[in-house]
């Protein structure tokens, strides 16, 4: 760079770099490093794109491709990621030095735009959002539009220039959604509307602000929101059929296995119970998995290489196959999914609340190989926190069950078999004649009371093993 406009550079309040034709940033100024909290070093060197908003990157390429072209730009917006992850919203003027093939640009954020028009900071101030924002005239045209509305629609800035916003296919807008516009705008109401944008299967939120002749539209995606509203609900209504005693824990896990896949469709899911030995599979719930394929999982044995849901129990620890066709684990079992066009499996234990064993196996397929999301592994946490719920508080019901109807044959010896003996003993007792003791009939009665205190100490004894049970049981609660 000249050194006759090194102090200027260097000094100026405003945001300055110097980068290369590929986004190299070469050089910064105090300004651009104190404002977004980087040291000389961590900047020199990295491209530009690195600091971009994700929203913003496409538009960043259209923009290199008019600076190419016109050797300058005016008004560019831009979010520029800070140190701290925060984003910085940045109007440049950038311009293309042919003499040293190197692109200069200088910027101010919206709290270096003091003195400026009210008009400016709010024009500045919507197009740093991450909603959609959009305003159309009476014909649906568009006037205006920032970059967040842009990614969402995945156009480019000259397909969306003039664009009709009923047309915009990758918004998936219906005749109700398009009935709440006309509305709007003949009844100058604020309205806000949500749908299922089938085009991208995503929940969107629209609000809606007639000013005058035009709307102003903020677009907001809101599927994961509605997902987690759904998976609540869910989770609700699977605990309070869980609670019910008509209800088996094979109907709770099955209607919260064919509510997940409600949510998400293409999804399969199912659950393996895991034996007490800690050996072998067995079925509980696979409401879409198909019967035939779910018998040959029947009693299967858990080990290192037992596809998805053998080896997660084996290993207690989550099991993703992305590719069943290829994968080691499935290598003796291939044949088991592929007539049904399963090709990926993951699988995750459902541990006991005090993690010594595995009680069961969460397992999702799926008729595409893939690896799961983000928003896909919160689901399966979700879910394998859910049925240790289910399955615990259905075994502590058996439990209980079993401990009462022990404790109810214990009160039937009592009340019954233990009085029998007491009584024969005590009638034997009053027969006997203390003033003969070599009477014959002395001996007889000693030999029946005799017979008789066995029976009784086998009754004892029943007791207390049904005791000792109880007692182990409430050891173990």
């Amino acid at each position: 760079m000249d050194t006759r406009f090194t102090s200027l550079f260097t000094h100026s309040k405003d945001i300055f770099f110097v980068m290369d034709m590929n986004g190299v940033i070469m050089h910064t100024n105090h300004a651009f490093r104190n404002i977004l909290n980087y040291s000389d070093d961590e900047l020199t060197g990295i491209n530009i794109a690195a600091l971009c908003h994700p929203a913003d990157k496409e538009r960043q390429a259209e923009s290199q491709g008019s600076l190419l072209l016109n050797k300058k730009l005016v008004g560019y917006q831009s979010r520029i990621k800070a140190k701290d992850g925060c984003y910085f919203s940045i109007i440049w003027s950038v311009i293309l030095n042919e003499d040293d093939n190197l692109i200069y640009s200088s910027g101010n954020t919206l709290a270096g735009m003091i003195g400026q028009s009210e008009d400016d900071i709010v024009q500045h101030t919507i197009q740093s959002l991450n909603e959609g924002f959009i305003v159309l005239n009476a014909n649906w045209d568009i006037i205006s539009f920032n970059p967040a509305f842009q990614a969402m629609t995945n156009l480019s800035l000259t397909e969306l220039a003039g664009a009709n916003f009923m047309e915009i296919k990758s918004l998936g807008l219906t005749e109700s959604v398009e009935s709440e516009f006309q509305l709007s705008l003949t009844c100058k109401k604020s309205i806000q509307v949500q749908y299922l944008n089938a085009y991208s299967n995503s929940w969107l939120r629209i609000n809606i602000y007639p000013y005058q002749d035009q709307l102003a539209v903020f677009i907001r995606d809101i599927t994961e929101i509605k997902m987690q509203e759904w998976v609540l609900e869910l989770e609700k209504k699977v605990l309070e059929l869980n609670a019910m005693s008509q209800y088996t824990l094979a109907q709770s896990a099955t209607e919260l296995l064919m509510g997940i896949e409600r949510i998400f469709p293409d999804m399969i899911c199912s659950v393996l119970e895991v034996d007490d030995k800690q050996e072998k599979l067995h079925t509980l719930a696979g409401p879409r998995l198909p019967q035939a394929y779910s018998n040959q999982l029947e009693g299967l044995s858990i080990g290192p290489n037992v596809g998805s849901c053998g080896t997660s129990a084996f290993h207690r620890k989550q099991v993703i196959v992305s590719d069943i066709e290829n994968d080691p684990l499935w290598a003796d079992y291939v044949g088991l999914a592929k007539p049904y066009g399963l090709k990926a499996c993951w699988s995750s234990p459902v541990m006991s609340s005090k993690n010594s064993k595995v009680l069961a196996v969460f397992g999702i397929y799926y008729h595409t190989m893939r690896k799961p999301n983000k928003e896909e592994l919160n689901i399966i946490e979700r879910t394998v926190n859910i049925l240790r719920v289910l399955i615990e508080s259905k075994k502590t019901e058996d439990n209980i069950r079993e401990q009462n109807h022990r404790l109810q044959t214990i009160a039937n010896i009592s009340s019954h078999e233990l009085r029998k003996p007491v009584a024969t003993i005590l009638g034997l007792v009053n027969l006997f004649d203390n003033d003969d003791l070599q009477n014959p009939l002395n001996k007889e009665i000693i030999g029946h009371i005799d017979t008789t205190s066995q029976q009784l100490d086998g009754v004892i004894h029943s007791i207390v093993e049904r005791t000792a049970y109880i007692k182990a049981f409430e050891a173990d609660a």
